[in-house]
């Protein structure tokens, strides 16, 4: 077996732990970082990687429900708005919305450097 197929299965092995039922939403982004370490094609890094920042979203959002019961907080208290949007760099508002608006927090796309592309034809391409 060489080092290839071992990556494989190691890679296959972490996807089958972060899968698990009883897999916390924080350890399933630690188990996907750490299949992105071992891949070796750029391609199933990329998908590794948006399969982290999905389940890192997702965790984000678990937390910040934690957060709101109280849960790991001193005394129980359970975590505000202000407290929880500026934990995850997000307005509270934002926060707030995207917390009961669905199932994960991110940034917004101008937040995390993400610009509009203009693509402009190659030389001797037409329009």
């Amino acid at each position: 077996m060489d080092n290839v197929d071992m990556m494989a299965e190691q890679i296959a092995d972490l996807l089958r732990q972060a899968n698990a039922e009883e897999t916390t939403p924080a350890e399933r982004v630690q188990l996907l970082a750490q299949a992105v370490g071992l891949a070796v094609d750029p391609l199933h890094q990329l998908e590794l990687l948006m399969l982290v920042a999905d389940t890192a979203g997702r965790a984000a959002h678990d937390a910040a429900g934690r957060a709101l019961r109280g849960e790991g907080l001193p005394a129980g208290k359970a975590g505000t708005w202000t407290e929880i949007g500026s934990a995850a760099a997000l307005s509270k508002d934002t926060a707030f919305r995207q917390f009961h608006g669905g199932d994960a927090l991110s940034w917004s796309p101008a937040a995390r450097g993400v610009r509009q592309a203009v693509r402009r034809p190659a030389s001797g391409e037409s329009r």
